[in-house]
């Protein structure tokens, strides 16, 4: 049950996606003065270390934020988006771990990466079910971040199931929120329950933003996941944007070669999402892309 650790895949290029995505929502959502209720279903640690053993293992920061970090160097000339991922990724670097300009050293989790760009008057309610996460994640933010984060009204931290602690924190009090969920996957299960969680969410809250993260695999839940999201977006008459970002040719697990491609369905978009990621997408595809059928795809609802 508790065998998944983020910490041999943090910073892999399916961690690039997901995080440009929460970044690019976050930025917009708080334009507006009303308060965000940001919500992490499956919160992982915050931070990571590129440099511990599990991060050493695997090697996978090195298909994703390694590969691309090199970019900075001709960061004048990077698409918006991208430009702003990494200056979050450099920032963090040179702040905490003292690193130089193209050095990675750590590796922001989702919570850390929405944290940094929420304002006072916004919410967390972040949720973690494996208890040493958990107690590292509260560490980890307090020190880096959120001082005294358990005292702090604006933080709710619960070692409790993702799903739960949605159903149980929609709508929010504001009524504009932000939802990320990217379970690991690592039990069937969860493909069944990431759709029946948004079925639910969109019933009880259908003007809240939604980010599903997946892996692309060569297996039917995989498969089926966007196409039940992109139908339940429909049945709700909301908008919806699905990228997807392969290295290679997509595996049937990623338990011998790796996480080859993953994809990030959005419902309620930012309307400036997509053409952020229009611009944006080449350059990353083309720079982590370890073979020819590497590339990114990206579908938007009509109208």
């Amino acid at each position: 049950m508790f065998s998944y650790r983020h910490a041999f895949h943090a910073g892999n290029h399916a961690d690039v996606l997901k995080h440009m995505i929460v970044l690019q929502i976050c930025q917009y959502m708080t334009q507006k003065e009303k308060p965000l209720t940001y919500i992490d279903t499956h919160a992982g640690v915050g931070m990571y270390q590129l440099t511990n053993p599990m991060a050493q293992k695997s090697g996978e920061a090195e298909t994703g934020i390694l590969k691309l970090l090199p970019l900075w160097a001709n960061k004048n000339a990077l698409p918006k988006l991208l430009h702003d991922y990494l200056k979050h990724i450099v920032d963090l670097n040179q702040k905490y771990a003292h690193a130089q300009p193209l050095e990675a050293k750590l590796y922001p989790g989702s919570p850390y990466v929405a944290s940094q760009h929420l304002r006072e008057v916004d919410r967390l309610r972040i949720f973690e079910l494996h208890p040493t996460d958990m107690r590292l994640l509260d560490d980890n933010l307090n020190h880096i971040n959120l001082a005294d984060s358990r005292d702090d009204k604006r933080v709710l931290f619960k070692t409790v199931d993702g799903f739960v602690g949605l159903k149980a924190n929609i709508p929010p009090t504001s009524r504009r929120g932000f939802v990320l969920i990217d379970p690991s996957y690592e039990i069937k299960d969860d493909y069944a329950k990431v759709a029946k969680a948004i079925k639910d969410a969109m019933i009880r809250f259908p003007t809240g933003t939604y980010a599903v993260w997946y892996p692309i695999l060569a297996r039917q839940e995989s498969t089926n996941l966007p196409i039940q999201l992109e139908r339940i977006a429909n049945e709700a008459g909301v908008k919806w944007l699905h990228a997807t970002l392969a290295v290679d040719k997509v595996l049937p697990t990623h338990a011998a070669g790796g996480l080859q491609a993953s994809g990030m369905f959005v419902i309620n978009p930012p309307y400036t999402l997509i053409d952020d990621l229009k611009a944006s997408l080449p350059l990353v595809a083309q720079t982590l892309k370890t073979s020819s059928v590497g590339g990114f795809e990206l579908f938007a609802s009509k109208g």
